[in-house]
């Protein structure tokens, strides 16, 4: 008896260590509610996306399945036709007589919702009625998706500003997003959600100035074997990580890199140690507008400050880039 029971522990063992690596055959589920109007197609379709540059990818072939949606706006779509991994997905709608291949990107009928799943996810979306019709959007069963949300509006803020023309206060306010999406990346624990907060970002720029930060992120994530990693991982050089990380090799090519910018910088600037960092977010404005031609007395208006506090900035911004006059300012190359 104790044999009997022994071989049976077992067995149960090993099916369960088949369920937690991955291999359960629960079909999940993405169901819910669309308040549509008239004008909408009764119809919602899944797209299977492989890789985030294929995010705005629309063709027939990359839609898998599809569902309708009733006269009450209720849907339902069995997920037996989706990986068993974390995979990129999008839902979207068509107006009636639109080919279900169409996608409408950033307007009032934008039709889409990005979502990350797997096989066995069980997912409810239900929106609120207004524009874009995914524009408000409550989805139950993946708190992940909150982080998801996150990232595409700290993306999108820079964007969002009306910089009055500022390119220098529109590049300061990319940097500090950029940063902050790293720390984003660098803390979830979802690979997808991190990885896609990544992309947000000009990485393979930033790169250059900071190897390690990408070392650190990829030897985290060693582990994920799917099409999003490897994709991320072929945009650096060779070796397993992708980047030719930590090699002597690239250490030369980055230095040499490195040192062939700042003497074209210098030779195309024919100025010495000038650093638009340095300066102050105040600074920045006033440095802008100086460069736009106006007066002390217009800058002390626009930037609702006294008329003796412009002049102390301009001093100070003067000294830190080693210029001395207004032509100098308005020649300056950024």
């Amino acid at each position: 008896m104790n044999k009997v029971i022994k071989n049976i522990i077992a067995i149960l063992f090993i099916i369960l260590s088949f369920k937690s690596n991955g291999f359960s055959d629960t079909i999940g589920q993405i169901s819910g509610k669309l308040i549509l109007d008239d004008t909408w197609d009764r119809k919602v379709y899944v797209s299977y996306l492989r890789t985030f540059e294929k995010e705005n990818a629309v063709s027939n072939d990359i839609i898998i399945t599809s569902a309708t949606i009733d006269s009450l706006g209720n849907f339902k779509i069995d997920l037996d036709k989706i990986p068993t991994q974390w995979s990129f997905f999008r839902l979207h709608i068509v107006k009636k007589g639109v080919s279900p291949n169409s996608l409408v990107i950033g307007s009032i009928d934008e039709n889409f919702l990005l979502l990350i799943a797997k096989r066995d996810s069980e997912i409810k979306v239900f929106n609120k009625g207004g524009k874009p019709i995914f524009g408000e959007t409550n989805i139950e069963g993946a708190n992940y998706m909150k982080t998801f949300d996150y990232i595409k509006k700290l993306s999108n803020y820079p964007n969002s500003i009306d910089y009055d023309q500022s390119i220098i206060e529109k590049e300061f306010i990319k940097e500090v997003v950029s940063e902050k999406l790293k720390v984003v990346a660098d803390s979830c624990k979802h690979p997808l959600i991190s990885l896609y907060a990544i992309y947000q970002t000009d990485f393979q720029k930033d790169y250059l100035v900071n190897p390690i930060f990408y070392k650190d992120y990829l030897s985290k994530w060693e582990n994920e074997n799917n099409s999003y990693f490897n994709s991320f991982r072929q945009k650096f050089p060779n070796n397993e990580y992708g980047y030719t990380i930590g090699s002597k090799k690239h250490l030369i090519f980055l230095v040499s890199a490195v040192c062939f910018l700042l003497v074209g910088g210098l030779i195309y600037s024919k100025r010495k140690n000038h650093n638009i960092k340095q300066l102050s977010i105040q600074e920045r404005k006033i440095f802008d507008l100086l460069r736009n031609g106006l007066s002390n007395k217009e800058i002390s208006a626009e930037c609702n400050i006294e008329l003796t506090t412009v002049k102390s900035h301009i001093s100070s911004i003067y000294s830190k880039l080693k210029i001395k006059s207004r032509k100098e300012a308005m020649d300056f190359k950024v």
